[in-house]
């Protein structure tokens, strides 16, 4: 007796787990901080002597209120930032970068918020990412 293909593929399907999440990156952020490192590029992330604001600033702080996240941005530049998400000591990266960036083959990157411009995540898929961009969709008829 042959069991159909389909059968085969939905049995494969639902035995996965999608999104992987090997680092917990969402489980993190939910227990803890969502750890955001930020490069200061304006008018994506500004910094005065006690705050941080800017475009891409206010856009995180809306995504993490959204998902009832606390949020801690660590300041550094992009290249001391790259080398803690790859590490997993981070779990986003703002300041203005596109999806052209040259980083795009050490990271993962969201999909465009606005045509062009783009959240740097850890290389992989992750929870983290996937419920990013579902706010990315769901905000573009907004901006």
């Amino acid at each position: 007796m042959k069991i159909p293909i389909l059968v085969v593929f939905l049995i494969l399907f639902m035995a996965c787990d999608f999104p992987k999440d090997p680092e917990n990156s969402y489980q993190q952020a939910e227990s803890g901080h969502l750890l955001v490192g930020i490069t200061i590029n304006p008018p994506f992330t500004q910094k005065t002597e006690d705050s941080l604001f800017g475009k891409e600033v206010s856009f995180i702080k809306e995504f993490a209120e959204e998902n009832k996240l606390k949020v801690e941005f660590m300041e550094g530049s992009e290249s001391e930032l790259i080398k803690k998400i790859e590490k997993f000591k981070l779990h986003l990266i703002i300041g203005g970068f596109d999806k052209k960036t040259h980083w795009k083959k050490k990271v993962g990157l969201s999909a465009p918020y606005d045509q062009k411009h783009v959240i740097i995540v850890p290389k992989g898929e992750n929870k983290l990412l996937q419920k990013l961009e579902t706010f990315i969709f769901n905000q573009k008829p907004k901006r």
